[in-house]
């Protein structure tokens, strides 16, 4: 089935809502779907009934930010479940994810009343933040379903005029973040086994995302440094992830030769493949859904968690 198993939603710091996605799915003529949006999976069942009255196949699934010290990893994870019962499904990573989504609004509002103090002439508030993302008044429930991310945080005062319109999100992160204009804020994040214990528990897969990204997508470097790809991979693998992702690396050349490579030293680990683009649409810079697609194989078989 042709897929693209790797689109964000404005449920995380995507710029369409679920039905949009779907929408252009179908009239690209993909076949499967995945809705992976950052540490919630609020968007799920919307996107499942989109993608039911077009005729696609949906994954549900999330992208799970992590830090694991070990390997000084941090990144997310994909999770998949193509199991999906609508009354009773992945109970344990929505936890996980629960806990995550109350970390992510509690750091966006602490940034919304730092920057209250760097614009006092601005009226900012939170629930006017929710407003200029949703285009809908206050909703609590929503509210709390919803991954707030730095991305929110920076179109917002864009849209407030505190920073200058022409400025991008990277220029962004280095003037306010790295240069500490604001104040800092850590955000905890869950490590690797509590990701895979809570995923299979739930009789899903965890896939590893754009590994490419470690090498700064650099696929010269990657080659030079096979054996350290080679380890980094073993050590996802005997840590219980199922699957790694071929991806969109902003051109046909790149990526052919990133994804070359990692199938190549992937597959006799173990590994299944996904693909995705990793498509946050219209106007993000990273409206990729067109860009990159495969024929996924399916999930493989295995025996049920307990």
């Amino acid at each position: 089935m042709i897929s693209n198993m790797h689109l964000h939603s404005r449920f995380s710091d995507g710029m369409s809502w679920p039905e949009e996605i779907v929408l252009e799915a179908a009239r690209l003529g993909l076949d499967l779907v995945a809705l992976t949006d950052h540490d919630t999976m609020a968007g799920v069942s919307r996107f499942v009934r989109a993608c039911e009255s077009r005729g696609l196949t949906a994954i549900p699934a999330c992208e799970i930010d992590v830090y694991e010290s070990q390997i000084d990893y941090k990144s997310e994870l994909l999770a998949y479940f193509p199991n999906f019962d609508a009354e009773n499904w992945a109970l344990q990573t929505r936890e996980l994810l629960r806990r995550s989504l109350q970390k992510r609004r509690a750091r966006l509002e602490f940034f919304v009343d730092s920057a209250k103090e760097l614009y006092p002439d601005k009226e900012l508030s939170f629930q006017d933040l929710f407003k200029d993302k949703t285009g809908f008044d206050f909703d609590e429930a929503l509210a709390n379903e919803i991954s707030w991310s730095k991305v929110d945080f920076f179109l917002y005062l864009k849209a407030r005029r505190c920073v200058d319109p022409d400025m991008n999100y990277k220029a962004f992160k280095k003037r306010f973040f790295a240069n500490g204009l604001m104040k800092k804020y850590k955000l905890e994040k869950p490590d690797v086994a509590s990701v895979v214990q809570a995923v299979h528990a739930d009789n899903g897969f965890v896939v590893i995302p754009h590994i490419g990204h470690r090498w700064d997508d650099d696929s010269a470097l990657m080659y030079k440094e096979t054996e350290k790809l080679r380890l980094l991979l073993g050590w996802f693998r005997r840590a219980g992830i199922d699957g790694v992702e071929l991806y969109w690396y902003n051109s046909e050349f790149k990526s052919a030769r990133i994804n070359g490579l990692v199938r190549e030293i992937a597959k006799p680990q173990g590994f299944f493949f996904s693909y995705g683009s990793d498509c946050h649409g219209p106007g993000s810079g990273k409206h990729t859904i067109m860009k990159f697609k495969g024929n996924f194989d399916g999930f493989p078989g295995r025996k049920s968690r307990s």
